[in-house]
Formats: structure tokens, C-alpha cells, sequence
């Protein structure tokens, strides 16, 4: 019982928190400036700190949402279980590790970032965000999936966190990537918000 109202909690709380970074912290930067300098900017901070706790706080949530089903999901819910806490860990570290490098290297040393944004082609870092947000992405589809082949919890929140991942790049395209990034956020967080409420009731 505590360990499910723990891990409701923390997914409430990562849900509320993905939807508050993308409303209030993310528009706060200023695109305008040199990339370094939006780096080294104190709402960047903010953004990224708060991002990386939203972040975790859904690692913690997810694996009370898999002891919540696991004895419905077999296999697949497992390994989409998995996969979801593997890309939240390696979304944190990615977050976590921009708090106190990036945001430092871009004070301390700005033409060398400018120069590692400006480098032709994927670097390192291009690929490792490519990988952690392919295997977080991937990883909560296929775990809100296995939420809706269980049928422990009810429909509308793993709908929600499926329909957030795909709203996020549709309304970006169709809006801009601002406003379809606060505008997809706020789905799949409310996604996540029904599904620990209900994780909390039990």
C-alpha cells in the first residue's frame, strides 16, 4: 500500500512538473541569444534543474506502476517496464549532467561550446541525446501499452501518455516548436498525473 501511494505520488508530481517546465520555465528563454549564452542563462538553469526532478521522479513512479501490474503483464510488460526506467535513468543522467557541466562549460568556456554546436554533422552529445530520448520515448509507449493490455489502470491515462509522445513533434509542426512543446507536454503529463492518482488510490 505505501510503496503504491510512493509511487502514484512521484508520478503525480513528474506529470505536474513536465507540465509546469514546458509552460512557464521553457518560454522563459531567450532563442534570440547565442547558443552559450541561453545556456548560461539562470532560466536555463531553473529549466534544466526542475526538468531533471520531473524526470526522476517518473524513474521512481515507474517501477510503483509495474509492481502495481506486473502480475497482469507477462513478458512484455516487464521488458517495456524496463526499457521505460533504463530511458527515465539515462533522460536524468542526460539532464543531470547539463546542470552541472553544461551550464558550467557555457560561463567558464562559451566558444567552446559555440564551437561544439557549430562542429559539421552528430557529435557525441547529438547521438547521446538521440539515444536517451529514442529509449525514453520508446520505452513509456510501450510501458502505457502494457498499461492498456493489463487493464489495471483505466484507459485515459497511458491514452494520454501515447497520444503526449506523438502530440509533442505533430503540434510542433504545425505550430511551433514552442507551443507544441507546452501544448504536447501538458497531455502527456496530464497522462501521467491519471495514472499515479489512480496508483495513489490503491
Amino acid at each position: 500500500m505505501k510503496n503504491f501511494s510512493l509511487g502514484g505520488l512521484a508520478m503525480v508530481v513528474g506529470g505536474a512538473m513536465l507540465v509546469i517546465v514546458n509552460a512557464v520555465f521553457t518560454p522563459m528563454l531567450d532563442t534570440t541569444v547565442p547558443f552559450p549564452e541561453m545556456m548560461a542563462s539562470t532560466a536555463y538553469l531553473w529549466r534544466l534543474s526542475l526538468a531533471a526532478l520531473a524526470v526522476f521522479a517518473l524513474m521512481v513512479g515507474s517501477a510503483g506502476v509495474h509492481r502495481h501490474q506486473a502480475s497482469h503483464t507477462g513478458l512484455f510488460g516487464k521488458l517495456a517496464f524496463g526499457l521505460a526506467f533504463l530511458g527515465s535513468a539515462f533522460l536524468f543522467a542526460h539532464e543531470w549532467g547539463q546542470v552541472f557541466f553544461i551550464h558550467s562549460m557555457a560561463l567558464a568556456a562559451p566558444d567552446a561550446l559555440q564551437a561544439m554546436e557549430d562542429t559539421p554533422g552528430m557529435n557525441a552529445f547529438d547521438l547521446e541525446a538521440m539515444i536517451v530520448l529514442g529509449t525514453f520515448t520508446l520505452g513509456w509507449i510501450l510501458f502505457a501499452v502494457s498499461m492498456l493490455l493489463a487493464k489495471v489502470f483505466a484507459r485515459p491515462g497511458p491514452v494520454l501518455v501515447i497520444a503526449g509522445f506523438f502530440a509533442i513533434p505533430l503540434l510542433s509542426a504545425l505550430t511551433s516548436p514552442l507551443w507544441g512543446g507546452v501544448l504536447g507536454n501538458a497531455v502527456l503529463g496530464s497522462g501521467f498525473i491519471l495514472i499515479g492518482r489512480e496508483l495513489k488510490r490503491n
